[in-house]
């Protein structure tokens, strides 16, 4: 017992010491160790950086005035996305609608672009997204009760999310003149060869002098002591009290003289 040596001990904070300077000799000697602590470092540095920078979306696209008019079905067809302003225009139930901001669904590429620049109730009404090029007007009378309910329902949604334009006009229909100020409201033309008549001073004068005068003006014009004359009601009813109280006398005197006799 006597021969054994004591060990001294360590203190912890001088282990880990010897720890982290023993990582460090080899993270330094070895250039491996070096170029992986590069790689780490920089893919740190990115991951930092794309949190903090939002990513940039794709630019909005300007915006364009709004259109206010009737189109034909040809006209309709040239306003599919394709031109320069990249306006869309699709129908639905005689109703022409602006679903530019909708260019992602119905501009060219879009997952409903064969609507764009038609009328697109027939293809709603079937669930059937067909491009339709023809220039005739579709009546839509061929449609069951079915299908033009489910027009009428995508033309409510239509109305919610897009700017109304215009009409789709039938064959000889004329288009609406609609007015700056109300863009909600059609102009009514005032039909020619009508005009209201003028009224002159004269003409006012006379048509005052021959109205007749108020019976209320006429009472306050005459004395305070006068009396309201009876009416032809009054006058029958005072007629009709009279007849009655005559006869409740003749019955009154009839008894008496049946009394009388008995």
């Amino acid at each position: 017992m006597a021969d054994e040596k004591m060990i001294p001990e360590v203190p912890a904070a001088d282990e880990q010491i010897g720890f982290l300077t023993s990582v460090l000799n080899e993270i330094i000697y070895s250039p491996l160790n070096l170029i992986l602590v590069g790689v780490i470092t920089i893919l740190v540095y990115k991951i930092f950086r794309s949190q903090k920078q939002p990513a940039a979306g794709p630019p909005p696209e300007p915006e364009l005035p709004r259109l206010r008019r009737d189109f034909t079905v040809a006209e309709l067809l040239q306003y599919d996305g394709k031109q320069q302003d990249g306006r869309v225009l699709v129908a639905v139930n005689g109703s022409v609608y602006d679903v530019t901001k909708g260019k992602r669904f119905y501009g060219p590429g879009g997952p409903y672009a064969a609507f764009g620049g038609r009328d697109a109730s027939r293809g709603l009404a079937t669930f059937s997204v067909t491009s339709n090029d023809k220039e005739e007007y579709d009546d839509l009378s061929d449609l069951t009760p079915m299908e033009m309910e489910s027009v009428r329902e995508w033309e409510m949604q239509f109305k919610e999310k897009y700017i109304l334009v215009g009409r789709l006009l039938k064959p000889g229909e004329q288009p609406t003149n609609y007015s700056d100020e109300d863009e909600d409201t059609p102009t009514e033309s005032t039909p020619t060869g009508e005009s209201k008549p003028a009224t002159s001073k004269d003409d006012t004068t006379a048509a005052a002098a021959a109205a007749p005068s108020s019976p209320k003006k006429k009472a306050d014009s005459s004395s305070g002591d006068s009396k309201p004359e009876s009416t032809p009601s009054a006058a029958a009813d005072a007629s009709a009290k009279a007849e009655a109280t005559s006869k409740a006398e003749d019955l009154k005197s009839s008894g008496d003289s049946k009394g009388k006799d008995e």
